[in-house]
């Protein structure tokens, strides 16, 4: 009996190796592409998609505060479901277009995970950035990236004006005033350097004055 036990053992250990083995060897992109294409077309809640450790631990750190809000309404979805290279599900909000709704999709050519999430008529967009590239949508959500929340505007700083230039004609006009202050200023420098006139003896006459007294002499009788 115990030799059976100790033999089911043994094989049990050897049926998880063989699959796990396999496993372990592929690369991130390769272990979603093995579990994800096994189940399109499925209820998400019926293969426990969302609490696979691989797809936990991702939604976990895209989404943080966010993830409980994003996985409650991903649980109405009815079905994996794929187009070309995009794993996604959606969840279901009927006749109600204003509804809280939330939609996860994963890029098997990128790795990349993403998710659109609308709550209070608003949707944010969550995508993984190790890629480096902007997440693709399927087209049965291209019409929410419409009500997606614009990016936070960065106020950039306004650059002062620079001072105008000083116009050239008043410019012009005070050197010339300057110019002829100096060169009035010269003119006085030179007045005062210049000897004052000798004034005349008085009771002289002048040279016409003179003359003209000798003739009105001569000619008296």
């Amino acid at each position: 009996m115990r030799l059976l036990t100790l033999l089911k053992a043994t094989l049990l250990s050897l049926s998880l190796s063989a699959c796990v083995a396999p496993l372990l060897a592929m690369g991130p992109g390769q272990l979603m592409w093995a579990l994800l294409k096994p189940m399109v077309g499925l209820d998400p809640n019926a293969t426990n998609l969302f609490e696979q450790p691989v797809i936990k631990t991702r939604m976990t750190g895209l989404l943080g505060p966010h993830y409980d809000t994003t996985v409650g309404l991903l649980r109405t979805a009815s079905e994996l479901q794929q187009e070309g290279p995009l794993f996604y599900l959606m969840s279901r909000t009927p006749g109600q277009e204003l509804a809280d709704k939330a939609g996860l999709v994963w890029n098997a050519d990128t790795n990349q995970m993403a998710v659109l999430l609308n709550t209070d008529n608003q949707t944010r967009v969550f995508s993984e950035s190790h890629t480096g590239r902007a997440a693709v949508w399927p087209q049965a959500m291209q019409g929410w990236l419409t009500q997606a929340a614009p990016p936070t505007p960065v106020a950039l700083p306004v650059a002062e004006p620079a001072p105008a230039a000083p116009q050239a004609q008043p410019l012009q006009e005070e050197l010339e005033a300057t110019r002829a202050r100096l060169a009035e200023a010269e003119q006085k420098l030179k007045a005062l350097e210049q000897p004052a006139p000798t004034p005349a003896p008085a009771g002289s006459l002048s040279g016409d004055a003179a003359e003209a007294a000798m003739e009105a002499l001569l000619g008296t009788p």
